[in-house]
């Protein structure tokens, strides 16, 4: 594809010849469209936004990386993603208005305009999520799955990333991305989307049928399903690695983790997870229906057994930690991907043996909370010593990450949070959880404290002392490490650190 002689058929042979490839400025028009600005570009293309020349309708356009036009195959699979597509007809999978190819043959794809975030975005601000929130992104999703499994297609890559959120009133939500989708019965005379012996998919999601460049159908994506869900409940994937060889023997030979070993979940979803990721096809849910009954059943039970627990708003401290790579480093970088690993690992022991139940774990940020007393002088005291903790805390990760390109941000905060109480403590809710109100935002070389954290505390009691900061931030340090002028990057006007 892409010479005058050989170019690909569009689906009812349409082909609209328009433009030139590469980046393309706003105001370009492309047919019906208008270009208004570059959203996103990867490694397979460029999307842009832009809006009908007469009606205004606002619409996304996908056109596919030139250096791409080099492989006649990718070429094919980009235009071949929109045939897929257009087979489809559901409301949680993203709409195809038309298809067409620039002047040098580059094709490009009309779709709808998705207003919201991806799943990945949404957890990676909220932490690991509610039984009750993950079953209700996951019925869209497996929706979508079995219209496309129906019509014989295997998506393949059922990630966060390929998961939109359209904040409402409704929500609604769609499934991206089927690039590398296959058909398990292509039309006659006709090659699938992808053949075998090609190993397409992302590493940290591929079911071991994948890697090994095997048979691949409907259980396939019942493994994805099984990873994401790992993800949704415990903020994590069940497997990681710095490294793909890591993940391949992982996903191979190892057992998966209990999601119940990494945040409070039930042992009825602990077995979907478990089922889903069985090594062997035959061993999964048959169909996302299947497995969606069957999730749904965990959820509503759980559910069913809190509403006869209380479920009491209490005062708890919470302690985060943001580490954070330089502006502009590689974060593909293999050095700095491993020091990341190890600073959040040793931020978790040490909130654990700080006795922090972990509410909130990504793979760069911890939130850690503890209940504080209902008598307001123990609780005092309680505060102290979350400060004092917070302090050696800090020290900790500084210490580690010397030499490291790796920073830390360490904030504590006081608010309030929704507890059931069952087994073990289990943190609903609550405004505490959301560190994107209190957490500082741009990197911070000590202790940040909230006005709520520190009230009525004397720093030289406790062995520290308290420096003006931010607004709604107090720097707090150990009397040791006590400086004239605290080293603070500050937002003008914005009673913020830096974003």
């Amino acid at each position: 594809m892409g010479g005058k002689n050989d170019k690909t058929t569009l689906p009812h042979g349409k082909v609209r010849e328009i433009g030139r490839s590469g980046e393309l400025r706003a105001g370009t028009i492309l047919g019906d469209h208008v270009i208004e600005e570059l959203a996103s570009s990867g490694g397979h293309g460029s999307v842009y936004r832009a809006r009908h020349r007469i009606q205004g309708g606002r619409v996304a356009i996908k056109v596919m990386h030139p250096a791409l036009m080099a492989l006649p195959r990718m070429a094919e699979r980009f235009v071949r993603e929109v045939e897929v597509i257009l087979r489809l007809h559901h409301p949680n999978i993203v709409k195809v208005h038309e298809l067409g190819t620039l002047s040098d043959g580059t094709p490009y794809y009309v779709m709808e305009y998705l207003e919201g975030t991806t799943l990945r975005n949404y957890l990676g601000a909220r932490g690991r999520l509610a039984p009750e929130e993950v079953l209700a992104i996951l019925e869209p999703v497996c929706a979508a799955l079995a219209v496309a499994h129906e019509a014989g297609i295997v998506h393949r890559d059922v990630k966060a990333s390929n998961i939109m959120i359209c904040e409402g009133p409704p929500r609604v939500v769609k499934l991206l991305d089927f690039g590398i989708a296959k058909l398990l019965a292509p039309e006659p005379g006709r090659a699938g989307l992808t053949s075998m012996g090609q190993q397409l998919g992302t590493p940290s999601i591929m079911a071991p049928e994948q890697i090994l460049c095997g048979p691949i159908d409907v259980r396939t994506d019942i493994y994805a399903l099984g990873a994401l869900l790992h993800v949704l409940l415990t903020g994590r994937a069940p497997f990681e690695s710095n490294a793909h060889e890591g993940l391949v023997e992982q996903h191979l030979a190892a057992p998966p983790p209990r999601p119940s070993q990494r945040a409070p979940v039930s042992p009825a979803l602990d077995a979907i997870v478990l089922r889903c990721l069985e090594k062997k096809p035959d061993r999964r849910f048959e169909s996302v229906g299947a497995f969606l009954e069957t999730l749904r059943e965990a959820v509503h039970a759980g559910r069913s057994e809190e509403t006869a627990r209380a479920e009491a708003e209490r005062r708890a401290v919470g302690i985060h930690v943001d580490l954070r790579f330089p502006e502009g480093a590689d974060e593909a970088d293999e050095s700095l991907v491993t020091a990341l690993a190890q600073t959040l690992e040793r931020a978790e022991e040490c909130m654990r043996s700080g006795g922090f139940l972990l509410a909130t774990v990504t793979s760069t940020q911890l939130l850690g909370l503890k209940l504080l007393s209902a008598d307001p002088v123990h609780a005092k005291t309680e505060r102290r010593s979350a400060v004092q903790f917070a302090l050696t805390l800090h020290a900790a990760l500084q210490q580690q990450d010397e030499g490291s390109a790796v920073h830390a941000n360490v904030a504590v905060h006081v608010d309030a949070v929704n507890v059931r109480l069952a087994s073990e403590l289990d943190i609903a809710s609550g405004n505490l959880a959301r560190t994107e109100a209190w957490a500082p935002r741009g990197n911070v070389d000590a202790l940040a404290a909230t006005d709520a954290a520190i009230e009525g505390l004397s720093g030289s009691a406790g062995g520290f002392f308290l420096e003006p900061g931010p607004p709604g931030l107090t720097i707090v340090r150990r009397a040791s490490t006590r400086r004239s002028k605290p080293s603070l990057t500050m937002v003008s006007g914005q009673g913020r650190p830096d974003a």
